[in-house]
């Protein structure tokens, strides 16, 4: 993930990636069969996770402004525990030609996330709930984007309060 980050995809050779990782090509191809392989795998551990969060946050007995203040403030405490794996994330995300082949299969996911805040933003009353919850991912990728570009200068504390106020004001 460093190497595809730092150096771009197409320019990390299998060998460098075995290399890094103190290991032999032989061995890495036992686990992946290319370096598409290993970039499918790379970013679909980091869509699991959301979509394990997801399926607690949705699964729990609580109202939908405690599920969005849920999903909040857990969006926001993994980005922050570990900001530079997101951010190599980040840099994977806008190699876009690099996630061609993924595409479809990320798109489905995003569909299915955007649907279930959806949900929650329909159960809170509002008028455009797709609208809303499109919006809301918007406004935590904007917040992370800029987090992870001034680090410890941004205000994330702050703007974790402003979130949570802005979406679920009048609402719990």
């Amino acid at each position: 993930m460093e190497l595809f980050a730092h150096n771009g995809y197409h320019s990390t050779s299998i060998s460098q990636i075995a290399k890094e990782a103190g290991i032999s090509k032989g061995l890495l191809y036992n686990y992946f069969d290319s370096k598409e392989d290993l970039l499918h795998d790379i970013i679909m551990e980091a869509v699991d996770m959301g979509e394990q969060i997801m399926g607690e946050v949705l699964s729990s007995p609580k109202e939908a402004a405690q599920q969005l203040r849920s999903m909040t403030e857990v969006t926001f405490e993994i980005v922050q525990k570990d900001r530079h794996y997101w951010k190599l994330m980040t840099s994977l995300a806008f190699q876009t030609d690099v996630l061609t082949s993924l595409m479809p299969e990320l798109r489905k996911k995003q569909e299915e996330a955007v649907a279930a805040i959806a949900d929650i933003f329909r159960r809170l009353g509002s008028g455009e709930p797709e609208k809303e919850a499109l919006y809301y991912g918007a406004v935590l990728d904007g917040i992370m984007l800029h987090y992870m570009q001034m680090e410890e200068t941004y205000p994330i504390e702050e703007m974790k309060a402003y979130v949570l106020d802005r979406f679920l004001s009048g609402r719990i």
